[in-house]
């Protein structure tokens, strides 16, 4: 599957990945400023200032680090997801947040004090960062942003080895970045688009071990840092073992037995499990529980409630169809058949290879075999690497993981991201087969022109989704679909998370009780610590707010009745849409 692009394309694709990640990051930086704070933000948010503030802490006085249960009472928040984007995110926050608004004690909990003890008082998290430049929001969610910045870099730069061109490295890189999905994940303080990033660099440095042995030992610390971003990269080492044991089963014999147990399956196995060690501190204290206790959490993980062709569902077993559905109703058909023509094409490159090696094998001499060739560190140097059957298995692992039966439901299409850079990287592969089989004069102007314009067409429809909907890309759906509209049209979820705030003025309601739905109480903490927030809107049950918020989802439908007859009316008193879709509703009580 790998095209050796020109040299003058392979010399600068490094810096234009580079450059192209950075505008990507500058973007996200600027445009989720008017995204809302979703559900899970909000306790992320608290979790990144008690683990930055253990972090400040340790690092004034440097044995705290062995206070067990300082760092235990820090960490204990939001225990049940690794801790690296929250760290990241506190620290962050440290140096770039301004300064919190001034507080309302009746609207705002005090902070999450620093961990103490009597020698050492508690004292609020730092009031503003370094150089207060963001909003703290804003700040925390700054790392995950330059994830996704790296993860278009990482497109960018394999795109063009695998498809021959710059165009090839461009098409990669937009496949992942232009989803609407994808961009509006990827500006948030979550985990998906970082594990999507993480995945990727891993799989391309076991790409690099099979060959160069320093990859090899770079694998297992990568492959750890993945792992302390999300549970998801805890599928990787299985599948890059499948993926290397069938290299060996095809590979010419003879095959050694030091092949078995190259240097970045010995990596995986040790320097990935340290360094997850080492970035959790909450496993430090006692590893083995609290490693239980984690696995126990996401095999009995809570449901959510999805919509699905008008059907609610709340728990499991979703439809075995769902996710490719869903991948179908999110990601324009094009770019769509374009990704499943890379895998057909790369799995029968795979195939050739395997002919070829074999073919090579009967001819090779017996005084010089292959395998005999290889050394310890790199050892697949000369033998079929399968990069098809490697895409292909981080392509659609990830969906049929979510379509088995047993999977608690999640929530949406966020789950299986990491598949999509593989998705991808196959797009840019059958990109690259494409315009070497298509008959053009060479050279001529339509050699040079129609790239660039098959790329405008193929990219358009989802970069014009993702500015259309802006910053609602969470309840855009593909054109083939009907957007939007068609979406709705179809019962499929509009949104969730409560984000959709951003087109209400809540400044202009008069001060009393409000009904937050859907919004989380953390999120609205967080607007309030901005100064985003009315100080005298306080959150109330449905039965005593004099205004409520609602977010459409079809099972919230008996919860808007309870609004209505709890404000006198049914008139909202202002609405969020998208393409005439409802979204959110804004209610006040009847005069």
């Amino acid at each position: 599957m790998r095209i050796a692009p020109q040299k003058s394309a392979a010399a600068r694709a490094p810096l234009c990945g580079a450059l192209l990640g950075l505008l990507v990051a500058l973007l996200l930086v600027t445009g989720h400023q008017r995204v809302g704070y979703v559900r899970d933000e909000g306790i992320y948010f608290v979790a990144s200032r008690s683990y930055a503030a253990w972090a400040a802490w340790a690092l004034r006085r440097p044995t705290s680090v062995l206070d067990a249960p300082a760092r235990d009472r820090a960490f204990a928040v939001n225990n049940e997801h690794p801790p690296l984007m929250k760290l990241l995110a506190g620290l962050s926050a440290r140096l770039l947040a301004a300064a919190p608004a001034p507080t309302n004690p009746s609207t705002t909990p005090p902070s999450r004090a620093e961990p103490g003890g009597p020698t050492n008082p508690p004292v609020e998290p730092a009031p503003a960062g370094l150089l207060p430049l963001l909003p703290e929001g804003a700040a925390m969610r700054l790392p995950a942003q330059l994830l996704a910045g790296l993860a278009v870099a990482l497109l960018f730069i394999a795109g063009a080895a695998l498809g021959g061109g710059l165009l090839a490295g461009l098409l990669a890189a937009g496949w992942f970045i232009a989803l609407p999905r994808v961009w509006f994940h990827a500006g948030l303080h979550c985990f998906d688009v970082p594990v999507s990033c993480a995945t990727l660099a891993v799989v391309l440095t076991y790409r690099r071990a099979l060959v160069a042995p320093a990859w090899g030992l770079a694998l297992g610390p990568a492959l750890g840092l993945a792992i302390a971003i999300k549970h998801n990269a805890l599928f990787i080492a299985p599948l890059l073992v499948a993926h290397y044991a069938i290299c060996l089963i095809t590979a010419p014999k003879p095959r050694p037995r030091r092949l078995w147990a190259p240097l970045w399956l010995l990596s995986v196995a040790l320097l990935a499990p340290l360094t997850v060690y080492c970035l959790w501190p909450w496993l430090w204290s006692d590893p083995l529980p609290r490693l239980a206790e984690y696995f126990a959490f996401h095999a009995d993980h809570s449901y959510y409630n999805t919509e699905y062709f008008g059907v609610n569902y709340n728990r499991p077993p979703l439809p075995i169809a769902y996710p490719f559905v869903l991948t179908w109703a999110t990601v324009p058909s094009a770019l769509l058949l374009l990704a499943l023509a890379g895998l057909v094409l790369g799995l029968r490159r795979d195939l050739a290879a395997l002919r070829l090696q074999r073919v090579n094998a009967r001819d090779q001499p017996a005084s010089a075999p292959i395998a005999r060739q290889r050394r310890w560190g790199a050892p697949l140097a000369g033998v079929a690497r399968h990069d098809g059957l490697l895409f292909a298995l981080f392509a659609l692992t990830p969906l049929l993981i979510i379509a088995h039966p047993s999977v608690p439901i999640f929530g949406g299409t966020k789950h299986w991201l990491t598949a999509y850079p593989f998705l991808a990287l196959a797009a840019a592969a059958a990109w690259g087969a494409l315009w070497r089989h298509l008959p053009l004069p060479d050279p001529g102007r339509a050699r040079r022109l129609l790239p660039a314009l098959a790329l405008v067409i193929l990219l358009g429809p989802a970069l014009w989704s993702t500015l259309h909907a802006h910053p609602y890309q969470l309840s855009t759906y593909a054109p083939l679909l009907g957007g939007a509209r068609g979406a709705a049209e179809r019962g499929l979820l509009r949104g969730f998370w409560g984000h959709a705030v951003d087109g209400f003025a809540l400044s202009d309601l008069p001060p009393g009780p409000i009904d937050l739905h859907d919004l989380h109480e953390l999120a609205r903490q967080q607007y309030a610590r901005e100064g985003r927030w009315p100080a005298g809107l306080t959150p109330a049950p449905t039965a005593r707010a004099r205004a409520a918020l609602h977010f459409y989802e079809r099972h919230t439908l008996s919860y808007e009745l309870a609004q209505w007859s709890a404000l006198g009316h049914t008139a909202p008193a202002a609405l969020i849409e998208l393409d005439d879709v409802p979204l959110a509703a804004l209610y006040t009580a009847a005069p």
